[in-house]
C-alpha cells in the first residue's frame, strides 16, 4: 500500500512539474533572451505598442505645458536667488537643460528603443558567441528531462526550478510593464531635468530604467558563464543542484544591481559634498587672507 501511495505522489508531483516546464519554462526561455513586445505573438519592438504610444503622446502634451511653468518658476526663483559662485537659475544655465529636455521629451520613445536595441544586440552576442564546451544550453535542462538520484530527491530538485522558474516568469512581466510605465512617462522625467528641485527625480527615472533594461543582459551573463560549468559538472545529482544555484542565482542579479547603483550615487554624493566643502573653505580661506 504504501509503495502504491508514494508511487501515486511520485507521478502527481511529476505531471504538475511537466505542466509548469512545458508552459513557464518555454516562455522564460523565449523572453529571457531578447526584449520586445509581449502583447502580440509576433515579436515586435516594445515602443510599437500603441497603448504605450498613446501614454506618450499624452504626457509629452502635459510637458509642453509644463514647460511654460517652469520657465515662470525658474524665472521667479531667480530674482530672489542668493548670489553665488554658481547661479542655478541664469538664462545660460537653464537654456542648454531645456533644450536638452524638450530633445528628450519628443524623441524619448527612440532613445528608449534605442537603449532596449543595445540590450538586445548584447545578449545576443553573448548568448551565441562560440566557447569551449559546445553551444549554449540551461543549465536546469538536465535536471528537468533527465532521471537522477532517488525519485524524493528530484522531485523536490524539479519543484524548486519549477518553483524558480514561476518567480522569473513574473519578474519578467513585471519588467515589461515597467518599461512600459519609465517610456511612457519621458516627457515627464526629461522636464525634471531642467529644475534644480526636481533633477533628482530624472536621476531616479534614468537609473531605474537602465537598470530595468540591462538586468536581462546581466542575467544573461551568468547564464552563458554557468553554462560553460555545468558540462564540467556532468551528468551527476551535482548538475541538477547546479541547475538550482544558478535559477537562484539569476533571480538575485537584478536585486544585486539596484544595490550596486545606490552604493554608486552615495559614492557621487559623498564626492559632491566633499568637493563643495573644500571649495567653500578655500573660498573662506581666500577672503580672510584679503581681508
Amino acid at each position: 500500500m504504501l509503495e502504491i501511495f508514494s508511487g501515486l505522489v511520485t507521478g502527481f508531483f511529476n505531471n504538475l512539474i511537466n505542466d509548469v516546464r512545458d508552459s513557464v519554462a518555454g516562455t522564460v526561455e523565449t523572453y529571457l533572451l531578447s526584449t520586445h513586445d509581449l502583447s502580440t505573438l509576433t515579436p515586435r519592438p516594445l515602443t510599437e505598442e500603441p497603448a504605450l504610444q498613446a501614454m506618450f503622446h499624452l504626457t509629452l502634451a502635459m510637458a509642453d505645458l509644463l514647460l511654460v511653468l517652469v520657465f515662470t518658476w525658474a524665472f521667479f526663483r531667480s530674482q530672489w536667488e542668493h548670489t553665488s559662485f554658481r547661479p542655478h537659475y541664469t538664462l545660460k544655465v537653464m537654456l542648454p537643460r531645456a533644450m536638452a529636455a524638450i530633445v528628450m521629451a519628443h524623441f524619448g520613445l527612440m532613445f528608449g528603443q534605442m537603449a532596449i536595441d543595445l540590450n538586445n544586440a548584447m545578449v545576443h552576442t553573448v548568448w551565441t558567441q562560440p566557447f569551449p564546451g559546445g553551444s549554449p544550453r540551461f543549465p536546469w535542462t538536465f535536471a528537468m528531462n533527465s532521471a537522477f538520484g532517488q525519485p524524493l530527491f528530484q522531485i523536490v530538485i524539479r519543484l524548486a526550478i519549477a518553483v524558480m522558474l514561476v518567480i522569473v516568469a513574473l519578474t519578467y512581466v513585471v519588467r515589461f510593464a515597467l518599461l512600459a510605465v519609465l517610456l511612457g512617462v519621458v516627457p515627464l522625467a526629461a522636464i525634471c531635468m531642467i529644475l534644480p528641485e526636481t533633477k533628482r527625480y530624472a536621476q531616479s527615472w534614468l537609473r531605474l530604467f537602465l537598470l530595468t533594461v540591462f538586468m536581462q543582459f546581466g542575467q544573461v551573463l551568468v547564464l552563458r558563464f554557468a553554462s560553460l560549468f555545468a558540462d564540467q559538472v556532468g551528468g551527476r545529482p551535482v548538475e541538477a543542484l547546479y541547475g538550482v544555484a544558478v535559477l537562484y542565482l539569476l533571480i538575485k542579479v537584478p536585486g544585486l544591481m539596484n544595490a550596486s547603483a545606490h552604493l554608486e550615487g552615495k559614492t557621487e554624493h559623498f564626492a559632491e559634498s566633499m568637493v563643495k566643502k573644500g571649495i567653500k573653505s578655500a573660498m573662506g580661506t581666500t577672503r580672510a587672507s584679503h581681508a
